[in-house]
Parts: structure tokens; C-alpha cells; sequence
């Protein structure tokens, strides 16, 4: 799969995020913690009961029961059911689970295609790079995931309840988070790199990682408002690289 990683030269130092790509063939993950948009952890949450809701709050007491009371955990969840006192209770642990996708969750965010939004938001309105990297198709779905559109970001009550008592849901009930937004960013068309920071090489505690990139840079895109001067520079930079790699670098008119 083919996939674009865009730079902003109006940002001195993204000059040099862009030269790491191309010349130690690593990119930045930032922490979770570090993303700009608090929208990214704002998701609505449905108690509605489901069929499985009674089973899965059973199985959470049975893990976690802090309570004296003496009934089986099948009939306290029926009676948290009833008066609903398990929705106030979720929604604080799930308070605490998204800390724990801030401070371990490392993202790297990716364009499926090159358009004019993206070049405008991210490119430096043409003042700036387009990186095309092309992955191994194996790996979407794996380590990089598409990120879904809705009308409105919503989690049911069943998945943090799973979460609740299973690690590989924890991770699962993040990726909800992290790949999930609404419709207003459709025009990013993103797919992001989701991983553990601590499996992540180079981690930096307070922010990230620098991720080894899985794929080959096809192709390098300076936009059409970068100074020649800025240009010359950089291509002599990256020049001798890009034709050991077969790699085409080309500047928009």
C-alpha cells in the first residue's frame, strides 16, 4: 500500500524531521499524550444494555468485587443494572483507562492519498514536503489501520467491560479511541501507525519514539511555495540517498 507522510517547512524544525526520514529511514511516534486534539479521547458512552452486558459485568465483579455485600455476582450485576449505578462507575475507570492510552500508546499519523487539503493543513500550504512511502500490504491491519469516519464517536459499556478483563481488549478499546473520528476530518483520508512505546525503539519518556519505517520511499514532493534556496539544500542532502534507493524527487509547479 502506498502512503503519504507530509512535512511543514514553515516549522524550522520539521526540516530536520524530514531528513531523519529519508536519511535514517525513521519517523517520529509521538505519545498519545502529545496529540494536539483533545477531540482524539472524546467519545459518548452507550450503557444501553445488550444481551452480553449482564455476563460481562458479572465477570468484572467477579474480578475486581470491592464490595462486602454478599450476593453472587451475577445477582449484584443485576441489581447494578437495575439502577444504573454501574454507567457513573464506568465512565471514571474509563477516565483512567484513557491516561493509560496517553502515556503508553505511541501514534505516527499517514495520508492514503496527496490532495489539496492535506497540502494546505499539513504541507505548509505548498511550503513543505510530501514523503510517499509504500508499506507492505501484510502490515495494514496489523501495525497501521485505517481510521473510520462516523457521525458521532461512541463506545458501548460491553467494551469497556471486556477491557476490564483482558488485556489484548485494553489495547483494542484504544485503538477505538485513537482510530476513530468524525466525519468533520473525512478530507484526511489518515491512516496511523498504532503501537506499544515501550516496544518502540530510541523512546523518549516525556513525548515518543523514533520508529524504524517498515516500507520504501517511493517518491519525495516539495511543494510549489518551497524557496529555492530551501530546496537546493535539501536536495543536496538527500540526493546521493534517494539514488542509492531509487528514489524520484520532484517539486510541484
Amino acid at each position: 500500500m502506498r502512503i503519504y507522510k507530509f512535512r511543514d517547512f514553515n516549522k524550522e524544525v520539521e526540516k530536520q524531521y524530514f531528513l531523519q526520514i529519508v536519511l535514517d529511514n525513521v519517523i517520529w511516534c509521538a505519545k498519545a499524550n502529545s496529540l494536539y486534539d483533545e477531540k482524539e479521547f472524546k467519545s459518548q458512552l452507550n450503557c444501553e444494555p445488550s444481551p452480553d452486558t449482564r455476563r460481562l459485568l458479572s465477570e468484572a465483579l467477579a474480578k475486581y468485587r470491592l464490595t462486602d455485600c454478599h450476593l453472587p455476582n451475577n445477582e449484584l450485576a443485576d441489581l447494578a443494572l437495575k439502577n444504573k449505578s454501574f454507567e457513573n462507575n464506568s465512565r471514571q475507570s474509563i477516565e483512567c483507562l484513557i491516561n493509560e492510552c496517553r502515556e503508553n500508546i505511541g501514534v505516527a499519523s499517514f495520508a492514503l492519498e496527496s490532495n489539496e487539503h492535506l497540502w494546505r493543513e499539513y504541507g505548509g500550504n505548498g511550503n513543505g514536503v510530501c514523503i510517499e512511502i509504500d508499506i507492505p500490504d501484510h502490515l495494514v491491519g496489523n501495525i497501521y489501520h485505517q481510521v473510520d469516519y462516523v457521525l458521532k464517536k461512541e463506545i458501548h459499556v460491553d467494551r469497556f467491560l471486556k477491557a476490564s478483563t483482558s488485556k489484548d481488549e485494553v489495547f483494542e478499546l484504544f485503538k477505538n479511541f485513537l482510530l476513530t473520528k468524525t466525519m468533520e476530518y473525512e478530507q484526511e483520508k489518515e491512516i496511523r501507525f498504532i503501537g506499544d512505546v515501550g516496544d518502540i525503539c530510541n523512546v523518549s519518556k516525556e513525548s515518543g519514539a523514533r520508529m524504524k519505517i517498515d516500507g520504501h520511499i517511493s517518491q519525495i514532493t516539495f511543494g510549489y511555495n518551497v524557496p529555492e534556496s530551501t530546496l537546493k539544500t535539501l536536495v543536496t542532502q538527500i540526493n546521493k540517498r534517494c539514488k542509492h534507493k531509487k528514489t524520484l524527487i520532484k517539486k510541484l509547479p
